[in-house]
């Protein structure tokens, strides 16, 4: 009776192993196929507690090919890629910046990457209120010098300079950012990723509207543009738009 048990189990046991090793099996297969390897990973910091809102870059000869920000484990999916290397930029507010080489597909199986970040010192940014209009734009100021590498920052002088016709002109050298004609014919959109970018004037929200929509680049006193979360600062950042990225305008007048 006993040998009988024994050998119905054996029997489940290797009836529920074969589907697996086969879905496993079939997943090879198709991978080896079309060349394409998955790119994944986590950041954490150096006591290893995930580290969220990273943002995850890959770089290809100085362009922006794709991002990924990193949820609240510190997990964050790039997608698939063929074998190769690649260059990952690893950034956040308040951590060193990385730059990683990776070699994906390696062993013919998906690429998992696990990314430690050093934490660097911030200056704490000073909170002024003061009643001269002039002294508004020194908040821009103090991102532009402390955050300079997270976006892109253009007084008057820089808006003069560029010339530009549009305030979405403004931009056409970012990379990774997408300058279409409006449907309207009144000015541009700009697309990052395929979405569209949150748009603030003197600290207020203009919910879905287009930069061109709100402001020419006469009425412009100081602008500023995050690609992604990376750099916002925390009250002008929303979860729901991490990769869409984030356009500050400071007008010449309140």
């Amino acid at each position: 009776m006993m040998d009988v048990r024994v050998a119905s189990l054996a029997s489940c046991v290797l009836a529920f192993a074969v589907p697996q090793l086969a879905a496993a099996e079939a997943v090879a297969d198709t991978v080896a196929a079309t060349g394409v390897y998955q790119l994944s990973g986590v950041v954490t910091d150096s006591a290893r507690t995930p580290v969220p809102e990273v943002e995850v870059t890959v770089v290809e000869a100085g362009e922006v090919r794709r991002s990924a920000v990193t949820a609240a484990d510190g997990r964050f999916t790039l997608g698939g890629f063929p074998a190769g290397q690649l260059s990952l930029r690893i950034r956040r507010l308040g951590y060193k910046q990385q730059v990683l080489e990776v070699r994906v597909g390696a062993r013919g199986q998906p690429t998992f990457v696990e990314i430690v970040l050093t934490s660097v010192a911030q200056e704490l940014e000073e909170v002024v209120v003061d009643a001269d209009p002039g002294n508004r734009l020194r908040e821009f100021r103090q991102r532009k010098q402390q955050r300079g590498t997270f976006g892109r920052f253009l007084e008057q002088g820089d808006i003069r300079r560029l010339g530009a016709t549009n305030s979405s002109d403004l931009f056409r050298s970012v990379p990774g950012i997408a300058i279409r004609a409006g449907s309207t014919g009144g000015g541009n959109t700009i697309r990052i990723r395929g979405c569209q970018p949150m748009v603030w004037v003197d600290g207020q929200r203009v919910l879905g509207a287009e930069l061109d929509e709100v402001i020419q680049p006469g009425e412009i006193a100081a602008i500023e543009f995050y690609p992604s979360s990376a750099g916002v600062p925390a009250q002008y950042l929303e979860r729901g738009n991490r990769l869409c990225g984030l356009i500050l305008v400071w007008t010449k007048t309140q």
